[in-house]
């Protein structure tokens, strides 16, 4: 009686040490898929940075490049044996405060093209090249590049020879507008420097080599003159050229 006593506590026993094993494995598996889920890898939320900037931007691809004037050489000039000219470049004795002057110290040559003006600095006449007088003193207005050779060479634009002594040589300048003033019928002219020329009623405006005639209201925005004028920029003659698109 004691023997089957004994027996049925051992089969109850299993019975629920087997139910208990069971009910584990389920639980054991659930936290094992869980883990697996933690695992993988976690997603991470992009952020994008936006710097405040004050004022107005500007598009490099629309900002345009800034357009460099014409530099002025003054010296002595000697012509080469390649049919260029050479100036000793003197930027001390500048043709006036208002022009832009080279820096430039020493020889430079210069390239004499068909579309090279070298004109007399009192009349506006063209000279011929050969007849400029070695040792003679002359203006050139050359672009704004020069070669790093030795000495430098440049092109020339236009050439001002034959100067009295003394003698205040016109300006060769692109002009940027004109006021006029109906009232007194005189008018304000400014270059592309930033340089204003006042233009009475009795200044003489002509055109470079031809008979056309010319007025105050020729005188616009983008075309080039040389300009005759005083110690306070009063002109008394503006000799116009002709602009590419003419």
């Amino acid at each position: 009686m004691r023997k089957n006593r004994i027996f049925a506590i051992g089969l109850l026993t299993a019975a629920v040490i087997g139910g208990a094993g069971c009910s584990a494995q389920p639980k054991s598996a659930s936290a094992q898929e869980q883990t697996v889920e933690s695992a993988g890898p976690a997603e991470t939320e992009e952020t994008t940075v936006i710097e405040t900037v004050e004022g107005t931007i500007e598009s490099l691809e629309e900002t345009p490049a800034p357009v460099l004037s014409p530099v002025i050489l003054q010296g002595p000039v000697t012509h080469t044996e390649d049919g260029r000219l050479s100036i000793d470049s003197q930027p001390e004795s500048a043709p006036s405060e208002n022009s832009s002057t080279g820096t430039y110290t020493g020889e430079v040559i210069l390239n004499i093209s068909d579309d090279t003006l070298i004109l007399d600095a009192v009349n506006g006449y063209p000279v011929q090249p050969d007849d400029l007088e070695d040792g003679s003193t002359i203006y050139a207005y050359v672009g704004p590049a020069m070669t790093m050779s030795l000495p430098p060479i440049t092109n020339a634009e236009l050439i001002l020879c034959q100067i009295p002594a003394d003698f205040k040589v016109p300006d060769y300048v692109e002009i940027k507008s004109v006021v006029a003033d109906a009232a007194s019928g005189s008018a304000v002219l400014t270059t592309t420097d930033g340089v204003e020329f006042e233009i009475s009623q009795d200044c003489q405006i002509l055109p470079y080599l031809t008979r056309n005639i010319v007025t105050l209201s020729d005188l616009s925005g983008g075309k080039k003159c040389l300009i005759w004028s005083d110690d306070q920029n009063v002109a008394s003659k503006i000799v116009l050229f002709a602009s590419e698109e003419q």
